[in-house]
Formats: structure tokens, sequence, C-alpha cells
């Protein structure tokens, strides 16, 4: 129980610390990045290390990197859904428990 407390502790710090990085006076683009690829690991270079950097320490299942990537999303992140779906794969495969 201890463990999984802890867990859920370090995701739920993991994403106020994103929503945190990402709201920090960063402005926001009006031109979606030019990526045309849907490599999850180029992706989230691309997209999501702009405002923070990778999620070295962070772990989590798909359905809770999908909670953090829709959270991204409604902070600005410019992924559409497929390269959403691709970031999600690619963050439960790399960084999932």
């Amino acid at each position: 129980m201890k463990v999984r407390t802890i867990a859920l502790l370090t995701i739920l710090l993991t994403v106020i610390f994103l929503v945190t990085a990402c709201s920090s006076g960063v402005t926001t683009s009006t031109t979606a990045p030019s990526t045309t690829t849907l490599d999850g690991a180029t992706l989230v270079q691309e997209r999501c290390t702009s405002c923070h950097g990778l999620p070295t320490n962070a772990r989590g299942t798909a359905d809770q990197w999908k909670t953090v990537v829709q959270l991204m999303v409604a902070r600005g992140a410019q992924l559409n859904a497929a390269e959403q779906k691709a970031v999600i794969d690619y963050l439960a495969a790399n960084y999932g428990k």
C-alpha cells in the first residue's frame, strides 16, 4: 500500500511540476511545430521539452500518462489526437511501471 501511495504521489508531483513549468512565463506560438512523424520519442523531444525536461524519474501506466498528456494539451501543448497517442505509447513503454 505504501509503494502505491508513493508512486501516486510521485506522479502527482510530476504533473504539478510540469504544469508549473509550462505556465511560468512561456509564450505560446500560434503555429504548430513542424513535426510530421508519429514517433513518440521525437514528439516528446520537440513538443514537450520546450517547457520542461524529460520525465526521468516519473513512472506511470498508459492511463496515467494519458492524463498527464491531456493536462499538457489543455495547457497549450501542440499535439493532435494521433500525436497524443504516440506520445502516450512512448511514455508508457519507456517510463511505465
